[in-house]
């Protein structure tokens, strides 16, 4: 019997000794912790937090946690089968109960993210103040509880998209910044946010410079940025189909689009990243939880920030373009310039057409593919107007030619200054959003022609000779006389450089009007294929005349027509009258 008191006395003095100790340990004032790097945990393990959040959700609190686990060993580590607390502000402390998908070790010199939550019943907010790991002995009665490690967490806390949030950075529109909790090289700078539409409504496209500074072929991690306007949150789309990975030193776009109000222009944007947490102890679909942690917060200006500022700019005709060098809309090896701008008509209508021609000049030695770029003018007063592309058969420009193309752009007929600035989107990469490329700046081409020498790139049509003759014919049904013209030219017909165009390109069109400027008769004549103007005399004839008597003198006048998808727009290039 004493023996058995003696071994109950011995037992009950070394569990007070271990609790005692197991107190001291955990009141030990611990050395002040800097949070930006790993802290030791034990042994070879040491954990870094990557991300805190503390928000209201399911009619209560929920609290969730990522840390990141280094192993500094040679040899796999085991995880440390410790508890993990959060502390709050009101000194309250919970248990965060692990994710059911945690790894149980960590591999030799890596490291892995293991995820922790608690959903506490309580209405007000919960501020955490620190985590703590704790070594719970369970095998002694009382437990013995062992602080292993103590991390203030207070400036690292994300509190949900609806709370102010002021402990996350804060970054100036254009300031490169990393992604905070991520361990990369990589660096993104805000470079770009034009506003545009999608199925009516407003949308910011967001333009991201992404810059590798390693060493190593890094992937651009998951993250996501969203736009607060009026307290409200509008979730940001990645336009990318696929995962981008930036080599070393060099630089990518990335696009984000974001819908928003017309009435609420944003006012930031945040960047955020996903993290995912399984309830322990379910298979049901909604054990798995995806969350969102807000990182920084990136300030707007005051004005609409626009394309990049660094978009290459040119002047004047023939002028080759310079593109963005990031993008690849346009092959190096073709080289671009505007060689012609002028205004054209829209008989009846109440605007008038811009036309720009487009040269494409391929200077390597394969065929190259016919860009299509979304182009739009700028006038004077900033007003832009967007461009439509000629509808063409050729998907590609051969080696040693150049190709000419057409852009229209439909006008107000009082103008906007006569000077305009010509830019260029590529519609592909950010589909169905546009982003620009490149600009020129263009003078409205008003040089005239003579009564003789025609001239519209690329062609000058000289007219030796011409005359018109007329044919009558008696209508056997009314006995009204019809007439029929007939111009018969002598031209030559040239072209003022060697390019190509197809049938979608220019035509000629010629009107026959009376002594009364009204029109008698027309036809449009092609410059390529069958039924061509060709040098030499030709004769033309007009059969679709209204006029039921001959006129005299008539006047012939030529225009330069272009298809645009409101209808043909003219040019007149010459006048001829009869004597």
């Amino acid at each position: 019997m004493n023996t058995w008191k003696r071994v109950v006395s011995t037992a009950l003095i070394v569990s007070l000794a271990l609790s005692f100790q197991g107190a001291v340990r955990a009141e030990n004032p611990q050395p002040a912790i800097d949070v930006r790097y790993p802290a030791v945990l034990s042994g070879p393990v040491q954990v870094k937090v990557k991300s805190l959040l503390s928000e209201r959700a399911n009619g209560g609190a929920r609290i969730a946690v990522v840390v990141k686990m280094y192993n500094v060993w040679a040899s796999a580590a085991r995880v440390p089968d410790y508890e993990l607390r959060v502390v709050t502000s009101a000194g309250t402390s919970y248990v965060l109960k692990p994710s059911a998908d945690n790894p149980g070790s960590v591999p030799a010199s890596s490291s892995v993210e293991l995820s922790y939550m608690a959903q506490i019943d309580r209405t007000d907010a919960v501020q955490p103040t620190d985590l703590v790991w704790v070594d719970v002995n369970k095998d002694v009665y009382p437990k013995v509880e062992t602080s292993m490690l103590k991390l203030p967490v207070s400036s690292l806390v994300w509190y949900g998209d609806a709370a102010d949030n002021g402990s996350i950075p804060v970054k100036a529109w254009g300031t490169p910044f990393a992604i905070p909790g991520i361990e990369s090289s990589l660096e993104y700078t805000p470079v770009g946010m034009t506003k545009q539409f999608k199925d009516g409504a407003p949308v910011e496209l967001l333009q991201l410079l992404v810059t590798n500074n390693g060493t190593q072929t890094e992937t651009v991690p998951a993250f996501s940025v969203d736009g607060k306007a009026a307290g409200q949150i509008y979730k940001g789309s990645h336009q990318e189909q696929a995962a981008v990975s930036v080599d070393p030193k060099e630089k990518k776009y990335l696009y984000i689009s974001i819908p928003y109000e017309a009435d609420k222009p944003l006012e930031s944007l945040t960047v955020e990243t996903p993290e995912s947490y399984k309830i322990p102890n379910r298979t049901d679909a909604a054990a798995a939880v995806s969350y969102s942690v807000g990182r920084l917060r990136i300030a707007l200006p005051e004005t609409q920030p626009g394309s990049p500022s660094a978009l290459p700019t040119v002047e004047g005709f023939g002028t080759r373009l310079a593109f963005d060098p990031l993008n690849s809309a346009v092959h190096p090896d073709l080289a671009v310039s505007v060689v012609d701008f002028r205004l054209y008509e829209n008989k009846g209508q109440s605007y008038q057409t811009g036309v720009v021609k487009l040269k494409l000049d391929n200077r390597s030695d394969k065929p190259l593919p016919v860009p299509q770029l979304a182009a739009e003018l700028i006038g004077a007063s900033g007003s832009s107007y967007t461009g439509s592309q000629q509808k063409t058969a050729a998907q590609e420009v051969l080696p040693g030619t150049a190709y000419v193309m057409n852009y229209t752009f439909m006008l107000p007929l009082a103008g906007d200054g006569d000077h305009f600035t010509l830019k260029f989107s590529d519609s592909k990469t950010a589909a169905p959003y546009k982003t620009a490329i490149g600009q020129v700046g263009l003078n409205v081409n008003q040089t005239k022609n003579d009564d003789v020498a025609f001239s519209f790139y690329p062609y000058d049509l000289n007219v030796k000779d011409w005359s018109l003759t007329y044919t009558t014919g008696t209508n056997p049904t009314t006995r009204s006389y019809t007439y029929t013209y007939k111009l018969k030219w002598n031209v030559d017909l040239k072209t003022t450089e060697p390019v190509i165009v197809d049938a979608g390109y220019s035509k000629l069109q010629l009107v026959i009007e009376g002594s009364d400027t009204r029109e008698v008769a027309r036809q449009t004549l092609s410059l390529t294929g069958e039924g061509r103007v060709e040098n030499g005399e030709q004769s033309i004839y007009f059969t679709d005349t209204p006029s039921d008597q001959f006129d005299h003198p008539l006047t012939l006048r030529v225009y330069e027509t272009v298809d645009t998808p409101f209808g043909p727009a003219r040019r007149l290039i010459g006048t001829m009258q009869q004597p």
